[in-house]
């Protein structure tokens, strides 16, 4: 009982509706976090009949909603608000939804409103670097509107290609059929990126010896990329069971079979993360025991050595001592014999032969013990 309240909790945090509109002097401002410039597209289609053009005016949007058509408007970039005041007035949009779609710091999520659905989604992409984009949507009963961080292309071409070449139900069904591909393609190129940062923990995973110091600092990296990667796909699985699981008359139940299969992705993608995460902290973990592996074998060849030295030393210094052999015959009687100095040469190296083959015996070189 207490963990259906937990999940009915979690749902209404995840899909909040908002009664009303409140156009007027407390509308949130159209304020613009970004600086590259802005690219609108328009698509609008049936079953039978596909228009496709870029608009250069604001103006043109009213214009091409016609009865019996799904029209997809996508804007690259948020740098000018008369686009999205247009948008908002042409499909009576809430500003506080528009007001998040400037603000693109939104993670994942779903908002019901009077007569549409604001959804939140994060597209990831990867060259060279790591970088995650907002793409706002909203659902209304004849249309699409993508907005989107940066005008410096998406992931959403195979959409595109879909509607163009009528392949598919994406043309006989509505507006949210239109919307599940359009986040099953924002969930899609979580792939890619997943398979990059696999490859490169694989090759890592080959030079894993801990003798280059670049390793550390490369799994260091892919980790908190990762993370990063993590916090972004998080969300969706939460936002996707939601959408899935409210009843609303702007998405069938034909599309919410769809939406399963997309949260079994996001599901998917998070249980991939979490791999390899494991896998890069294991990597990690084992660099560092190879390196103090390999401190240890040093230190053990080094100690060794002294060891062997050490007694040669003292035999040294013995024979080193400046002692009056006419004084007394006890005083060093070796400086006058024939042999002296092969005799201290075969000492030192008894001493370390002895001493060689007592640490073989104990197995701290040549062989395991």
């Amino acid at each position: 009982m207490s963990r259906n309240k937990s999940n009915s909790k979690v749902r209404k945090k995840l899909f909040r509706r908002h009664e009303g509109h409140t156009h007027g002097p407390e509308s949130p401002k159209l304020t613009s976090e970004s600086h590259a410039s802005v690219r609108v597209s328009a698509i609008r289609y049936s079953a039978t009949d596909l228009l496709e053009r870029d608009l250069k005016s604001p103006h043109e949007i009213a214009a091409l909603r016609q009865p019996n058509t799904i029209l997809w408007i996508n804007i690259d970039g948020i740098t000018d608000p008369s686009w999205l005041q247009t948008v908002g007035e042409v499909f009576h949009l809430h500003p506080l939804a528009l007001e998040d779609s400037v603000h693109v710091h939104q993670r994942a999520k779903v908002e019901e409103y009077d007569d549409h659905l604001f959804i939140v989604v994060r597209m990831a992409s990867r060259n060279g670097h790591l970088s995650t984009e907002q793409v706002s949507l909203f659902l209304g009963a004849d249309y699409v509107v993508t907005i989107q961080e940066l005008p410096d292309g998406d992931c959403l071409d195979s959409v595109r290609q879909r509607l163009r070449s009528n392949s598919g139900r994406i043309r006989k069904c509505g507006p949210d059929y239109l919307t599940y591909n359009l986040i099953d393609a924002v969930i899609d190129s979580y792939f890619p990126v997943l398979e990059q940062f696999g490859e490169e923990l694989d090759v890592l995973d080959t030079h894993a010896d801990g003798s280059s110091p670049a390793v550390l600092d490369e799994l260091h990296s892919i980790r908190q990329e990762l993370l990063q990667l993590r916090r972004s796909a998080w969300p969706h699985r939460d936002a996707l069971n939601a959408l899935q699981r409210h009843d609303s008359s702007l998405i069938a139940n034909e599309t919410k079979v769809f939406l399963r299969d997309c949260y079994d992705h996001s599901v998917q993608i998070i249980d991939v993360l979490e791999t390899q995460r494991e896998m890069c902290a294991d990597l990690r973990d084992l660099v560092l025991t190879m390196v103090g592996h390999r401190t240890n074998e040093i230190m053990r060849v080094l100690t060794i050595m002294s060891t062997i030295f050490i007694p040669l030393s003292f035999i040294a210094g013995v024979y080193g001592m400046n002692f009056d052999t006419e004084v007394s015959p006890w005083n060093m009687p070796e400086l006058h014999w024939r042999y002296g100095y092969i005799f201290s040469l075969s000492l030192m190296v008894g001493t370390a032969a002895v001493l060689l083959l007592f640490f073989y015996r104990k197995g701290w070189f040549g062989r395991s013990r």
